[in-house]
């Protein structure tokens, strides 16, 4: 599906199924990062068990009609016709009809039209869609050819709440402006890979001769983004590579900044589109004032503290007033965007590893780059190549590591395993709150174990990586998709009876589940009148989280806001407002509220 309204604040995730999906060639998204959230721990009380699974419905796939209603002779557009099931079920999509004017991308599923005189004064499109045991389905559009060229559909995106629009997610062009103009994309690429060099340990960083120049940097982020989706027209060696879209790094803009506030640890993303690309290609950076892992001093907790108290302090210094978004920087996007390029290179630019109370671990931090594109990465093809189904969304992620071709004297953007997801919940050890687990296939203490697969589950963090294969021996993904691993998402990940509908899954990043699921859902956020969602000593929740409309949404909205995208905004909210009261005082959020606790 793709229905050009959306956001992402990465989370998101879907149910239940029938038939097992093909294995594609496709892709995934954001690291996560588990860690209890900022609540006072409660008076400990004995467990319920977990409640029965939450029966599957069979979901018939969804298509959406595009946001274009009218389109002016000469004026060129694009819009996806990729289906969504929630199933999982194997579900091709092809265009049977569209005008000699337009052509049809399979593998990235996106239509690019230039209408002509001879298409007025309306065209029409023509999609059959396919599953294997269902009979086909035809969906036709009709869109209206002026005479002349239309506002683009995002020109009528409906403003919201102060809350959102100046502090969880910017995404006004104009205050953005200042953003842009301080940091390219090729600018963060280079000194995001400096920042990284902390995280090698020391004898290993000292064989680093030289930094990572933009332009080195760009390509290897191109060349990594073109195995995700395996499309030469990202790959900057290839011949067909799409020079047009891509060959540009200063086409690439900045589109959305977030201050994820609410997370356990709290932090910048800052989300680049590739502009001149018909498919929706985005690239998220996650952005700290402290480095992840320090191998000379690895204390999680000292280091989330910092980090919390750090960037809470930079955003409120820049971004809020008496605890609430500023009302002067609110009446002056131009004053607004130059407070968010402030806060940006506070982060990227902060330093305070040297000195009497200097900690090795203090320093801006670029924690990596995820990736979303409609490029092929969730196509299944057939051995010569051609789409086969899938709806080409695809993830991954990048990170700047130390190279090895050279005796680790540079680095290289790589795409590397997708940190996992939650399989099974269990209450923290000071019954605070829910924390993940590996589900028993994965936990070799188990019974039930499967041999092999324990190397999936992170241990510390209590959660499974994406279960790629070779051969018959499973390690850590590095590519997600919807038509990627359905045995895992629709039987492994819901292990113990934790249905993915299950509210206490909203604790982890990506809300416990995979990357495409995160963004592909039916049902909304938990009930915060059902404390036993994040309060372990009230039992288990007592209900599902509620249906909504499915939804596909990415990094920022376009022409629409989704539902799911709105109550998502509140909750980031109501969780923002706990840490900013935890690291920064109770006056520090007296302007913010909770809505879902009402």
């Amino acid at each position: 599906m793709q229905r050009l309204s959306l956001l992402v604040v990465v989370v998101g995730l879907t149910s239940c199924g029938s038939k097992p999906a093909p294995a594609p060639m496709g892709p995934a998204l954001p690291a996560p990062t588990a860690g209890p959230t900022p609540t006072p721990p409660p008076t400990p009380t004995p467990t319920a068990p977990d409640p029965a699974p939450v029966a599957s419905v069979p979901h018939a796939p969804e298509l959406y009609p595009p946001a274009w209603t009218k389109v002016g002779v000469g004026q060129t557009v694009h819009f996806g016709t990729s289906a969504i099931d929630q199933d999982l079920d194997e579900t091709g999509v092809d265009v049977t009809k569209l005008p000699d004017s337009a052509t049809f991308d399979r593998i990235t599923q996106t239509i690019t039209w230039t209408p002509t005189k001879a298409d007025m004064p309306a065209a029409t499109f023509e999609l059959t869609i396919t599953q294997p045991s269902a009979a086909p389905v035809v969906k036709t559009w009709k869109i209206e050819v002026t005479a002349k060229a239309q506002l683009a559909p995002a020109t009528v995106l409906a403003p919201q709440p102060t809350v959102t629009e100046e502090l969880l997610l910017i995404h006004d062009p104009a205050r953005l402006a200042e953003v842009n103009k301080q940091w390219p994309l090729q600018r963060l690429l280079e000194v995001g890979a400096k920042t990284f060099q902390l995280q090698f340990k020391p004898e290993k960083r000292a064989l680093v001769t030289h930094d990572l120049d933009g332009v080195t940097a760009y390509k290897q982020f191109l060349t990594g983004l073109s195995k995700t989706h395996d499309n030469a027209r990202l790959d900057p060696a290839s011949r067909q590579f799409d020079k047009d879209a891509f060959g540009d790094p200063a086409t690439w803009k900045i589109v959305a900044v977030r201050p994820r506030i609410d997370k356990a640890w709290t932090e910048l993303r800052i989300v680049y589109k590739a502009m001149n690309a018909g498919e929706p290609v985005y690239a998220m950076f996650r952005l700290r004032p402290v480095v992840e892992y320090v191998p000379a001093l690895p204390r999680p907790e000292e280091e989330r503290t910092a980090n919390n108290q750090i960037f809470l302090g930079m955003v409120a210094k820049r971004l809020l007033e008496n605890g609430a978004p500023s009302a002067k920087l609110g009446a002056d996007p131009k004053a607004h965007g130059k407070a968010v390029a402030g806060l940006m290179t506070d982060v990227m630019t902060f330093d305070d590893t040297q000195g009497p109370k200097g900690k090795p671990y203090l320093h801006g931090f670029e924690i990596g780059i995820a990736l979303e594109a409609r490029m092929g990465g969730g196509s299944a093809r057939d051995g010569g190549g051609a789409y086969v189904s899938g709806d080409g969304w695809g993830w991954s992620a990048m990170k700047p590591f130390q190279s090895t071709t050279d005796g680790g004297k540079g680095q290289v953007y790589q795409n590397v395993a997708i940190p996992g997801f939650w399989t099974k919940t269990i209450p923290s050890e000071d019954k605070s709150t829910w924390v993940p687990a590996c589900a028993p296939r994965f936990n070799p203490a188990d019974a039930s174990h499967d041999p092999g697969y324990e190397a999936l589950c992170r241990k510390t963090m209590g959660f499974v990586d994406l279960p790629a294969m070779r051969g018959t021996k499973p390690y850590q993904g590095t590519i997600d998709a919807n038509n990627r691993y359905p045995e895992y998402k629709k039987q492994w990940m819901v292990d113990d009876h934790f249905a993915l509908e299950d509210g206490r899954r909203d604790l982890g990043e990506e809300n416990g589940m995979t990357c495409s699921q995160c963004h592909i859902r039916n049902f909304g956020m938990h009930d915060y009148h059902d404390a036993a969602n994040t309060d372990p000593t009230k039992g288990v929740p007592k209900a599902p989280n509620h249906a909504i409309p499915t939804l596909n949404f990415v990094i920022t909205p376009t022409n629409s806001w989704e539902p799911f995208t709105l109550e998502f905004l509140q909750h980031q909210e109501c969780r923002g407002k706990a840490n900013l009261e935890q690291y920064l005082g109770a006056d520090a959020a007296k302007g913010l509220t909770c809505a879902l606790a009402k």
